[in-house]
Formats: structure tokens, C-alpha cells, sequence
């Protein structure tokens, strides 16, 4: 189960539970509880928002696959993106569990 749908459940559960026990503080329960449940709607759209994946995530790891340990500079010739745009979806990747970092010498290559 999602822990952000876990959470809401759990908020819906004890707000209406102490409402029902204590019907005289039933209004303030029920505010509050529509509070809780605002802010772990709010912190499920951050996440949401700020997980996904790089707009080059998807070709690097193609390239990957296909190539084998693959330099930065390389990925970044190959997808035609800039350096930075290819080096923030490699550490996505990374970060991921889906490209692992080899270095040789001074070069870092990248194979899945």
C-alpha cells in the first residue's frame, strides 16, 4: 500500500473514531483531521512532482544497454543533449539502481 494512502486512511480513521467518541469535540476533530489530510495530499504531489524521471533517462539507458560501459562524453554525443541534461539523468539512473559507475584510470564509464 502507498504510505501516502496509508497515512490518509489512518487520518480518516482516528478523526472519525474521536468524533464519535467525543461527540462535543467531533467539529475540531474533523477540522484538523481535513487539515492532516490536505498536507499528506500536498506531500504526495511533491514527491509525484519531483520523481519523475529526467527527459533523457530513458534514451541513456538504451544506449546503455546497447553499448555496454559507456562514457559521459559519449552518452552525451550519442543523445545529441547537453552535458548537464545527460549527467542529471545518469545520476538518476544511478541513484536508481539501474546504471552502476566503473571507473578506470581517471574515466568513469557507465553499464547496467
Amino acid at each position: 500500500m502507498n504510505k501516502y494512502l496509508a497515512a490518509a486512511l489512518a487520518v480518516a480513521v482516528f478523526s472519525a473514531s474521536l468524533s464519535i467518541l467525543a461527540p462535543r469535540l467531533a467539529p475540531i476533530v474533523l477540522r484538523i483531521g481535513a487539515v492532516a489530510l490536505l498536507v499528506v495530499g500536498a506531500l504526495w504531489l511533491y514527491e509525484y512532482l519531483t520523481a519523475r524521471p529526467p527527459p533523457l533517462a530513458r534514451r541513456v539507458l538504451d544506449i546503455v544497454k546497447a553499448r555496454g560501459p559507456v562514457a559521459l562524453k559519449e552518452i552525451a554525443v550519442e543523445t545529441g543533449g547537453s552535458y548537464e541534461e545527460v549527467v542529471e539523468a545518469v545520476e538518476y539512473l544511478v541513484q536508481k539502481g539501474l546504471l552502476r559507475r566503473i571507473k578506470k584510470g581517471d574515466e568513469e564509464y557507465y553499464d547496467v
